[in-house]
């Protein structure tokens, strides 16, 4: 990116859309953003499918133009019943209650008000217990799905979480031991089957960057493969007689909150700006709740996601000539999330797009 239009993204300086330090760009003034993962909520999309997003009330520039790259090839992953098969036999080989940290700890799933722990897995800390649960996985992959593990002249399809070293043996998960436990969450998808699987370690102190959370994945170079990033349905019904859908952030909050909320369908991003599209598809027809955490008011990422969000929407409403509203979910701010106000028996109220705009002034 030798053109002195644009600046490089950076560990210092990340990109305002997504948080990431790599890949994304910016004017130096600042005022433009071009964002490579995110595209929902953009000003306009480039040529080669970048976001492009103005900050601030100004013409844009018509000459800046996002810089060419080429797409990477990504290997073909398997299908969402091969995929549940695995997850799900990981789990039932090592449940969460293995872990009395994970189950009964500080910040493990009781104190989260969640009491059916048989839907969350543990992931062993050394890398020699992930390979006896990768072997006994494969066993049962063989035994269900004979012709997938087969090599074909394009190679099988990958599963994320699932890799082979350099000697042929099979692997899960991260390439090295970890000392502090290891939550395993599913995502599932509209039928409850499980997609794809997070990580959340128990302690934030050993965490590189203080990452608490990373997808169950594998060395690409290894075999491994990425998941994306995709919503978790913690309760969705279908039929004549639809429930409100309310959309959180996180799998693990909106897996906390399901006892709690009887008469609403919950479904949970993994990321603010993710699967806007797969959201709007499963709203509609519906009442949309958003109630993602309150630093959604200050954070200017989060509002920008939340207005993408409601952009999507009124997209969506208008083609099908319906109008089945929105609310946008507030609580006191003494509660981060909205799992953090129903534990404190906090008040939560929906407000309109417009009163929520009036209140923040974020439009």
């Amino acid at each position: 990116m030798a053109n002195s239009a644009y600046c490089r993204v950076s560990a210092k300086r990340r990109c305002r859309i997504c948080g990431k330090p790599d890949w994304c760009s910016f004017t130096p003034d600042e005022k433009v953003s071009f964002c490579a993962r995110v595209t929902a909520g953009s000003d306009r999309i480039s040529r080669t499918g970048w976001g492009i997003f103005h900050h601030g009330h100004f013409p844009a520039p018509e000459t800046v133009q996002a810089p060419r790259r080429r797409p990477a090839l990504l290997p073909r992953i398997a299908p969402v019943a091969v995929r549940d098969l695995v997850y799900k036999t990981l789990i039932e080989l090592s449940p969460a209650s293995d872990s009395d940290e994970i189950a009964f700890g500080p910040n493990g799933l009781a104190g989260r008000g969640i009491r059916d722990f048989s839907r969350f897995g543990y992931l062993p800390q050394t890398r020699a217990g992930r390979s006896k649960l990768a072997r006994r996985i494969e066993e049962r992959l063989i035994e269900e799905f004979p012709d997938l593990v087969e090599m074909r002249p394009s190679g099988p399809p990958r599963i994320p979480g699932l890799w082979r070293d350099a000697s042929g043996q099979p692997r899960l998960g991260p390439d090295r031991d970890h000392d502090d436990p290891m939550l395993l969450i599913p995502y599932r998808d509209e039928l409850g089957r499980i997609q794809a699987c997070q990580i959340r370690v128990m302690s934030r102190k050993t965490v590189p960057r203080g990452r608490r959370y990373f997808w169950l994945s594998g060395p690409a170079r290894l075999g491994g493969a990425s998941c994306g990033t995709p919503p978790h349905f913690a309760r969705f019904g279908s039929g004549p007689t639809l429930k409100p859908l309310l959309v959180t952030e996180g799998a693990l909050k909106a897996e906390s909150i399901v006892g709690s909320i009887k008469d609403l369908d919950i479904v949970a991003v993994p990321g603010v700006a993710c699967s806007h599209d797969r959201i709007i598809a499963a709203a509609r027809g519906r009442l949309l709740l958003i109630g993602f955490d309150r630093d959604m008011d200050v954070n200017p990422h989060v509002a920008r996601a939340v207005t993408g969000l409601l952009r999507l929407r009124r997209r969506d409403q208008r083609r099908d000539s319906c109008d089945n509203g929105v609310g946008i979910l507030i609580w006191d701010d003494r509660a981060k999330g909205i799992d953090d106000a129903i534990l404190a028996g906090l008040p939560i109220h929906s407000v309109s797009v417009e009163e929520w705009t009036r209140m923040t002034g974020i439009r």
